[in-house]
Parts: C-alpha cells; structure tokens; sequence
C-alpha cells in the first residue's frame, strides 16, 4: 500500500477512538512524515460582520503560546473583503485565501519584506513556511493550518506542496469527525453550551453558542484562550464551578482536557430573590458569612438565614450541593 495511503487511513481511525486532544498530536504526527515541519499551528478562523477576521480555536505543536500573541502584534488586524480576500500583512496567509484548499509555500527571508515580520520570524526560527486555508468551511469556522521549517536550507519542495494538497483536506476532515464524536459524548443539554480546552485554557472546542456566552460576563474577551479571570476561579474552586453576573460554568477533566459546560445565570436562580441569588454567588465562590456580610453590608444572620431559604429552594445542604444547582440545567 502506498505510504500517503496508508497515512489518510490512520488519521480517520484515529478520528473514531482518539480524544479530540490526542487527535490534534497524533494525526500531526502522521502529517509530519508526509510534509515534515519543525512546529505548526492549526486554527478555526471566523469572520465577524466587520469583516474582522477572529481566530476562535487554536491548536500549536511545537511552538509557544507567545508565538500567537506576538503575531498579533507584528500583523495587525486582518479582515476578509467580501471577495474573500484577506488584509493583512502576512503574505503568506494572504496568498492562501486566495487560492483555498491549496497549499501555499513561502521562503521568509527572500519574500518578506515588513522588518518586524522578518524579527518576528527569526525569534521563532521560522525560515520557511507552508500555509492551507480550507475551502470547506464547517458550521462558521475556515480551518487553517500553518507549517514551519527552521532551517534556511531545507525549504518545501514542489513534490511536499503537493503531498499536502492531498493530505491536509483529509486531515480536517478526519478532525471534523473526531470533534464531532467527541464533543457529542460529553452530553450538554440543549440550554448549554460547551468549551473543551486545553487544562491550560487554550481553547480546542467551542459550539456555536460559547463565544456569545462568554462575553456576556467578560464583554473584551475574544478566543483562542479562555479568560484569565475564568482559569483563576477554576484554579482556586474546590468544586470547579464558576457563577458570575451572567452565566454559571461547570468543570470536569475529560481525556486530559478541560470540559466546560456554560449556563445562562437567569435559568438557574428561578424561584429566588435578587438577594438570594447574590448571597448564592457569593456563597458559591468561597466567601463565608462573616466576608458575604461585610461585602454587602447585612449582618452575618441575614446572610446565614438567606442561604438557608436559597437550600430549601433549591433543595441542597451545603455550598457544594448548592454550587452543583447553580450551574446545572433548569
């Protein structure tokens, strides 16, 4: 059986028992025999109705998560014409939008011309380059890859465009299945919706709901990374829940990755007052009686005797039963 053959195989069985982060490494892994690249990045793009162009998941092999925040810098805001053509400063990217689904090769130090992209580029030892934009969009997402070579000398050959051309629209697609089996087994109701991410915050899954949600309680935050002020929460809350103004959030580890599941706050609190549902939030993210009263300036019974009707609403005894209530389903 031919080598390229047998790899297109392995990746769609890999799609069907693989998690959706050991897909990403494993199914790279294969790709790196058949058009090797010393780090990558793999990303859904998304266009806001500005035209702004918004990177909503984002996966990097071998490279920092600097590498991305730094890019923004160097490049600037990019945004797609209605033509379907980008604006930005990476030529490169740019050339792949203009001939999706085909694999677009660039040798830096010969094409770029811009000197911050060119010390952006050496920081990250980055000589060479191959980017594929999708022609296939899935739901709102244009998946993009992007490969890099560090050594000047062993740029892409014509032979490794086009091994790519043929493996890459395989390897997307395989990981459409694979995030679709995936996110379908860890079951959200259909008032939910639901991040799977890295146990770093970096964010591999995201229904179409989530963006939304999110910024409802963090109004400037946008993806590929998950909020700091979320991750920290998560980080110091024994019972891994989250309740904010807008919208509670359950967390469990799944197959090495962080699960979220997003409610609406409203849907939660049904039945309690406006003081119970503060007192509720406040009790759910730690706080004791004495430090809820001083913050809202009651004295401790009022507080000790509003938990009490929020658990007999609610039908819970303690706050992890109680943080549990607040951010299931209605």
């Amino acid at each position: 059986m031919h080598a390229l053959n047998k790899s297109l195989i392995g990746i769609y069985e890999r799609a069907q028992h693989c998690s959706l982060a050991e897909f990403n490494k494993s199914a790279l892994r294969e790709m790196n025999q058949v058009v090797a690249f010393d780090a990558c990045a793999l990303a859904d793009l998304q266009v806001a109705a500005t035209g702004k162009v918004v990177v909503q998941t984002l996966y990097l092999e071998s490279t920092p998560a600097e590498r991305f925040q730094d890019r923004s810098a160097v490049v600037g805001q990019e945004a797609l014409a209605q033509n379907g053509a980008l604006t930005s400063q990476d030529d490169t990217l740019v050339s792949a939008f203009r001939q999706r689904g085909r694999s677009v090769v660039a040798d830096i130090a010969a094409t770029a011309r811009d000197p911050h992209l060119l010390s952006y580029c050496r920081k990250y030892e980055t000589a060479h380059s191959l980017a594929f934009v999708s022609e296939k969009t899935f739901g709102c997402a244009v998946p993009t890859l992007g490969l890099w070579r560090a050594n000047s000398r062993n740029g892409y050959t014509a032979q490794q465009e086009e091994d790519a051309n043929v493996f890459i629209p395989h390897f997307i697609q395989a990981r459409e299945i694979n995030r679709r089996f995936k996110s379908a087994a860890a079951t959200v109701p259909a008032s939910s919706a639901m991040v799977l991410s890295s146990l770093m915050g970096q964010v591999y899954f995201a229904d179409d709901e989530t963006s939304q949600l999110l910024q409802t309680e963090w109004r400037e935050w946008t993806p590929p990374f998950l909020p700091p002020a979320l991750m920290d929460a998560l980080k110091s809350a024994s019972a891994q829940v989250f309740v904010g103004k807008k919208i509670a959030i359950r967390a469990e580890i799944l197959n090495g990755m962080l699960c979220l599941k997003i409610n609406k706050i409203e849907n939660r609190s049904a039945g309690l007052t406006a003081a119970e549902s503060r007192v509720a939030m406040l009790a759910v993210r730690g706080m004791q009686y004495k430090e809820i009263a001083k913050l809202i300036d009651v004295a401790p019974a009022t507080v000790r005797n509003q938990l009490h009707s929020v658990y007999r609403k609610l039908g819970v005894s303690n706050k992890t039963a109680l943080a549990v209530a607040m951010a299931a389903p209605a």
